[in-house]
Parts: C-alpha cells; sequence; structure tokens
C-alpha cells in the first residue's frame, strides 16, 4: 500500500471537513501507526505543492489546501 493509499483510507470518513495538518497526521498515525511522520505532507496532496504526489488535479486529490495548514477532504 503506498502513502497516498494510507493517507486516503484513513481520512475516508472525514470527506467533506476541513482538518488541520494536526489533526490529519494524528487520524492518519491511528490507522498506521508506522507511517513515517516525515512521509505524512497532506500538502503534497493538494494544488500549491512543487513536489506534489501524481493525484493532484485528478479525482484521486485527496486535499484541497483551504489556507495554510488547513485542508478539506475531498
Amino acid at each position: 500500500m503506498t502513502n497516498h493509499d494510507m493517507i486516503a483510507t484513513a481520512v475516508k470518513d472525514y470527506r467533506g471537513k476541513i482538518l488541520k495538518t494536526s489533526e490529519i497526521k494524528k487520524i492518519v498515525l491511528g490507522f498506521y501507526p508506522h507511517f513515517k511522520k516525515g512521509s505524512l505532507l497532506p500538502n503534497d496532496h493538494a494544488f500549491g505543492n512543487k513536489s506534489c504526489c501524481g493525484c493532484v488535479g485528478t479525482g484521486r486529490q485527496i486535499f484541497d489546501r483551504i489556507e495554510p495548514k488547513k485542508y478539506l477532504v475531498r
């Protein structure tokens, strides 16, 4: 399972909600305690990051950035 898949799975019940980065990290680590914290970057799965996940701009995109450290779960 990829990092993208793990993040998407962990936050799927939060679709339509705005979450802080700290909340997203807590949710994902609750599902996957061994997830590498340094790889848990919500901004990689939303528009605006230079080195983003291939999901950005597709139906697989996980988040929409609302403001710094706040994301809408798609």
